[in-house]
Formats: C-alpha cells, sequence, structure tokens
C-alpha cells in the first residue's frame, strides 16, 4: 500500500528527493527499477509534483527522467534507462532523510553545532579508514586503488567524476577547517594518483563542446 504524504510537506521538497525516495520504496520491494516503474511510483506517490501542469491526470515522464539523472549524477544511483537502476548506500541514507522530512516536515537549518558534528564524523571516518593508515605508515611508497579512493569518498564505479571531485573538495575543506594538516596532505596525495580519473569529467565536457562547434 502506497504511504499517503501531506501535500503541504511534499510539495515543499526537490523533485530529486522525492524521486530518490520513490526509487528507495521500488527497491524495498524486490523490484527492478525500470524507468517506467519509477515514473509511476513517482506519479502515484507525489502526484502534485510529477503531473503535467494542464493534464494533471497525467504522469511527467520527462519530469522523471530529468531527475534520476540527477541523482544519479549525485551518486544516488547507478545505472541507466537500458539496464534500469539500483540505488547506492548513500542514496539509501538520502532516502531515509527525505522519509524523516515527509513524516514530520523539512529540516530546519543545521546549527553550528550540528555542522561540527557532522564534521567531526567524516574526520573520523578518514582517520580509520585503511588507506589512510597505510599512508602513515610509509608516505613515500604509499599507493591507493581505483577502488579504494571511491570507497573513501563514499562511492561506486558508476560514480561519475565530477561527484568524485565534489566530495574530495568537501573533504579537504573539512579537515582544513580543522586544521588536519596530515589528512589534507593524505587527500591530496590520494587527488594525485587518481589525477586521470578525475580530469576525465573535464576532458568530456572539452569534447562535447568541440563536436557542438562543429
Amino acid at each position: 500500500m502506497i504511504n499517503s504524504f501531506d501535500e503541504k510537506i511534499y510539495t515543499s521538497l526537490s523533485l530529486t528527493k522525492l524521486t530518490i525516495f520513490a526509487i528507495s520504496k521500488i527497491a524495498e520491494n524486490g523490484e527492478e527499477c525500470a524507468y517506467e516503474r519509477i515514473v509511476k511510483e513517482c506519479f502515484t506517490i507525489f502526484p502534485k509534483r510529477f503531473s503535467f501542469q494542464r493534464y494533471p491526470d497525467w504522469p511527467d515522464g520527462t519530469r522523471v527522467k530529468i531527475e534520476i539523472l540527477r541523482c544519479r549524477d549525485k551518486g544516488w544511483v547507478t545505472g541507466n534507462e537500458k539496464k534500469g537502476f539500483q540505488l547506492t548506500s548513500m542514496g539509501r541514507r538520502v532516502a531515509d532523510e527525505v522519509l524523516k522530512e515527509l513524516q514530520q516536515g523539512p529540516a530546519k537549518k543545521l546549527q553550528p553545532t550540528q555542522t561540527r558534528d557532522r564534521g567531526d564524523t567524516v574526520i573520523s571516518y578518514l582517520r580509520k579508514s585503511e588507506p589512510y593508515g597505510r599512508y602513515q605508515e610509509d608516505k613515500e611508497n604509499f599507493t591507493v586503488t581505483e577502488e579504494e579512493f571511491r570507497r573513501l569518498l563514499v562511492s561506486t564505479f558508476e560514480t561519475p567524476p565530477k561527484v568524485l571531485e565534489q566530495n574530495l573538495n568537501y573533504y579537504l575543506d573539512l579537515c582544513k577547517e580543522y586544521g588536519e594538516k596530515e589528512l589534507c596532505e593524505f587527500l591530496k596525495k590520494c587527488r594525485e594518483q587518481k589525477a586521470s580519473l578525475l580530469k576525465s569529467w573535464t576532458k568530456r565536457k572539452k569534447v562535447k563542446r568541440r563536436r557542438a562547434k562543429k
């Protein structure tokens, strides 16, 4: 049975958040997250947000497709329209947060103490990571695999370079804010070794621009 949420609450949330929540509900039921199934779920749970303006009884599939791609760019889902989409661990956490907002209303802005708590969690996670432990033991010969690098950034092999770079920059900013110089050097070392992976996003953008000019 589909959950019935307060229209005033769900209309105040972003389409991307509502989409990842709908995908999570499909995954929980053990169903395949095909594009058409996601369109149905989004429209069924949140009709006011996923319908045509002039035809409120019909789902706007194009709108859903755009939001699925945004979820993928954020690293919340992997896959494509042909093979279907899979929820990532990050996407599952976001969906859980969205559920709380749907039940209690949009979350208030984090207070400075709450922001600090979130930063503490990230710093602790980095300090306990296996790659950082190896880095401390032998900085000169330290190497990190792509799998370790992606796991460190809470991502999968499907996560696009743009999101990897955003997550890495977020970690670096936190480490600087906390005065964690060694962690900063560790992250910079990882970025240096995986520079080609991060730059692939920029290369694809340049290729697209060149093709557009022709």
